[in-house]
């Protein structure tokens, strides 16, 4: 009786020394992931801070009333960026406009019916592979259809169409997981209390998801204001002479923009001088930021409103 006793206290002991030394490793384990982790994440902020910083050194004695209000000058050599700034708002308006709609209808179609179908199953992943397409592809093919088979030309209505098709898969993706994110409770609260399957979507769903809906538009627009790409074949003009004006003429002319200006002020060395290029590279970046604090505003007064 002893001896068992004895023997049984040996593999208590035993036992509690296995699992101290198997939760001392997994601790070592959880701290050296965390220390990399955030080793890593240091570093990336370090860089983009190091991007930043850099750019706004040699960017910001360029910054001036004139140049973000005046157009080129003496064959782009001086001047401003005005016709820039104001092409790259009106694309982005226009994207806004179209776009938006689009997604958050497509975003909604996925998260009530995504998970019922093979046909919606297979759109989801349609749509998540759009996502991941490269914004070369939307310029080519905005080229193909818009400007050559549809006979729109280079031209700004060209170019929102083309930025339309390259916001709608994230808007789609953002919108859905935001959808996802509502509590069941919510929804089976509105059913009970007798509200159809959209009113409770309508009523209640949209609202307590709007924030996620509206940081991932703006979100979706700030990245394609900044792209090149997608309006490099169907909207983008260089340089012209001619005042840009607001108008229905206007969706049948090219627009200059910032991305493109930046792309052939590089590619083209010493046509335009390198103060202009770091100014416009500042003004680019500035506008972005202004989009994201845009959306990190609206998230926050939107969800003390509904939440």
């Amino acid at each position: 009786m002893m001896n068992a006793v004895q023997s049984g206290s040996v593999r208590t002991v035993e036992w509690e020394s296995l699992a101290a030394r198997q939760d001392a490793r997994r601790a070592r384990k959880n701290a050296l992931l965390t220390s990399a982790f955030g080793a890593v994440g240091l570093a990336t902020v370090l860089l983009v801070l190091g991007l930043v910083a850099a750019i706004a050194y040699h960017g910001a004695p360029t910054l001036s009333w004139e140049f973000l209000t005046q157009p080129p000058r003496e064959g782009m050599s001086a001047g401003g960026v005005g016709p820039m700034i104001l092409g790259s708002i009106l694309l982005m308006v226009g994207a806004f406009l179209m776009a938006t709609p689009l997604g958050v209808f497509g975003g909604v179609c996925l998260a009530e019916y995504g998970e019922r179908s093979r046909l919606m199953r297979l759109m989801h992943a349609s749509v998540a592979a759009l996502a991941g397409t490269p914004p070369i592809v939307y310029g080519l093919f905005g080229l193909a259809i818009f400007v050559l088979k549809f006979k729109l030309g280079v031209s700004l209505l060209a170019g929102w169409l083309t930025l339309t098709l390259f916001c709608v898969p994230s808007i789609v993706l953002t919108t859905e997981a935001a959808l996802k994110t509502v509590p069941a409770a919510l929804i089976d609260g509105g059913l009970a209390l007798g509200l159809s399957r959209w009113q409770t979507l309508w009523r209640i769903a949209l609202p307590y998801a709007l924030p996620g809906i509206l940081t991932g538009i703006i979100l979706s627009l700030g990245r394609a204001v900044g792209e090149a790409t997608p309006v490099l074949f169907t909207a983008s003009i260089y340089y012209t002479t001619a005042e840009t004006t607001l108008g229905w003429e206007t969706l049948r002319q090219p627009v200059a923009n910032l991305p493109y200006y930046l792309a052939e002020g590089y590619r083209q060395p010493g046509v335009v001088p390198e103060r202009l290029i770091w100014g416009a590279c500042l003004t680019l970046i500035l506008l972005t930021l202004l989009l994201n604090a845009g959306a990190i505003l609206i998230r926050s007064r939107t969800r003390r409103r509904y939440l």
